[in-house]
């Protein structure tokens, strides 16, 4: 990590001083364009504010009247060009190091393109480098959050690079390419708010049916939250903009006042929860779709089978028979490929309401297809899946004098991702399969996962969020210099 820290060090700011160089050696002369009728004739008159100009060349071209222009002395300049019944007005800032800018402080520049250019390039070595860093993980281990936080960070950033892509093709200076970038951020929250809302009705019909099948429970209306938070918080900057008019404790139209800038970084800041959110939910998908895809490796030797609610006469629900069902598919083909059979692991407590543990009940069905009894170990403590994965460790380590045994585990699909993170917090390395179950499951177990990788990749997220604001304040304070100076 360092080492890549180091290379994107290195690289921002060689970018950084080409970027400058480049400005500095070929900004003193500017060619400004003006819009013509070609039968018309023009007047170019140059008007010394502050600063002063010399014109080197005038001439029509295809439709543009071109002016080329080299900086004299710093300072403000009008360059008017007078047609027939009408004129044309382009302000030129002529900075103290002689660069020459058009319409603001921050405006376009001789090759200023290099600019969005180089950004693209940092952005683009950004997302090789975090891309292959990715990879490498998923290599190592699918069931890690650093996984999804990778992924989301790496989204947010593609959608930017995108963006940064676009405005080079119409460069227009410093000035208007961040007053884009802060546009933008609203722009892609404003677009994905009708999916929002129609998240939001799914999230609410699975969250009323999974209470009617679960209960009720405060991971049963993560969803709703969730919901409620995305359709909600775009609506915020509105209410932000109401207030101050209302409350007149800034002036948000005066562009010479710190009113809008004070408005433009609030709202963009609100934005940019919402899509960096929005990026992490995306990533949180991938992944979890990404680990039932996996193919699992025919070479275990223990399938542990996670438990859940049994019946009240002790069989097993379609919920639980599932993964029962697809931990024996799964040997049988082992069996049938490799010839080489596996030893399952029931893991399951004994409820409150419940006549025997969910281990034994699962015993029991194995038992009635033919898997024999010393096939079988049971483990009947756990409460949790925690516990299923730390108990049912245990009592295979008991059994092995092996550290390389080869492990497995069956649980539903929606539950895979979260038994492999389990497990891998844990420090035990293991591969999961899933079996079928109803859709309204999965909404909730992306959310819980979801909400689990803020909290466990916290500092990642937290750093690189207060990077984008740290750089949301500087593209502010550039906006309100470039109307200032």
């Amino acid at each position: 990590m360092k080492k890549d820290i180091t290379k994107l060090s290195i690289l921002f700011f060689g970018l950084l001083i080409i970027t400058i160089v480049v400005i500095l050696c070929f900004g003193k002369t500017y060619n400004a364009k003006f819009k013509i009728v070609e039968e018309n004739d023009c007047n170019l008159k140059v008007e010394n504010i502050s600063g002063e100009l010399e014109i080197l060349e005038e001439k029509k071209e295809d439709g543009n009247y071109l002016v080329k222009i080299k900086s004299i002395k710093p300072g403000k300049v009008s360059l008017i060009l007078e047609h027939d019944d009408y004129q044309n007005l382009k302000i030129i800032y002529v900075h103290k190091n002689m660069v020459i800018t058009e319409n603001t402080f921050f405006g376009k520049s001789t090759y200023s393109e290099i600019i969005p250019i180089s950004i693209t390039i940092f952005l683009a070595y950004a997302l090789y480098i975090l891309i292959n860093r990715l990879k490498a993980i998923e290599k190592e281990n699918l069931y890690q959050y650093r996984c999804i936080a990778y992924l989301g960070i790496i989204i947010f950033l593609s959608f930017s690079l995108l963006n940064n892509l676009l405005s080079i093709y119409n460069y227009q200076g410093l000035y208007e390419t961040i007053d884009n970038v802060l546009s933008s951020i609203s722009i892609v929250s404003l677009i994905l708010l009708p999916i929002a809302i129609i998240t939001f009705s799914l999230v609410t019909i699975s969250n009323i049916n999974l209470i009617r099948k679960e209960g009720k429970s405060l991971k049963n209306l993560l969803g709703v939250f969730l919901g409620i938070f995305t359709c909600v918080v775009p609506f915020l900057p509105d209410l932000v903009y109401r207030y101050l008019m209302k409350a007149q404790i800034v002036d948000i139209y005066n562009l010479n006042s710190s009113g809008p800038y004070i408005y433009s970084f609030l709202e963009t800041i609100i934005y940019l929860a919402i899509t960096y959110l929005e990026c992490i939910l995306i990533a949180t998908i991938i992944i979890a779709i990404k680990s039932i895809k996996k193919k699992v490796k025919y070479d275990k030797d223990y399938m542990i089978i996670l438990g859940c609610q049994i019946r009240k006469d002790g069989s097993l629900t379609p919920l639980l028979k599932g993964r029962v069902d697809r931990a024996l598919d799964f040997r049988n083909e082992q069996l049938e490929l490799t010839g080489k059979d596996l030893i399952f692991v029931v893991s399951g407590g004994q409820g409150n309401d419940e006549i025997i543990s969910e281990a034994e009940a699962m015993k029991k069905y194995l038992v009635e297809q033919g898997v024999k009894e010393n096939h079988i170990l049971v483990e009947n403590k756990s409460k949790n899946t925690f516990e299923n994965i730390k108990f049912s460790n245990k009592l295979i380590e008991e059994q092995e004098n092996d550290t390389d045994v080869k492990i497995g585990f069956s649980t539903t699909n929606y539950h895979v991702l979260r038994a492999g993170l389990i497990a891998n917090q844990q420090g035990i390395k293991m591969e999961g399969i899933g079996s079928k179950t109803k859709a309204y499951f999965w909404i909730n177990a992306f959310i819980r996962e979801f909400i689990g990788t803020l909290y466990a990749e916290k500092k990642k997220h937290i750093l690189f969020f207060l990077m984008i604001v740290l750089l949301i304040i500087f593209m502010v304070l550039v906006t309100y210099f470039a109307n200032n100076l």
